[in-house]
């Protein structure tokens, strides 16, 4: 189960890389922060 969710984690993290490296807002990056958090909780990370 650890390695699911760090293979969640993992691909979530490099998701939002590529995202903020296409679109360098302010704003994408704390829509992305939030729904990481938010995706975290979800799973039961947090």
């Amino acid at each position: 189960m650890k390695f699911v969710k760090g293979m969640l984690i993992g691909s979530m993290v490099s998701v939002g890389i590529i995202m903020l490296c296409n679109e360098n807002m302010n704003m994408s990056k704390k829509r992305m922060i939030k729904k990481g958090k938010q995706y975290a909780r979800k799973i039961g990370i947090i």
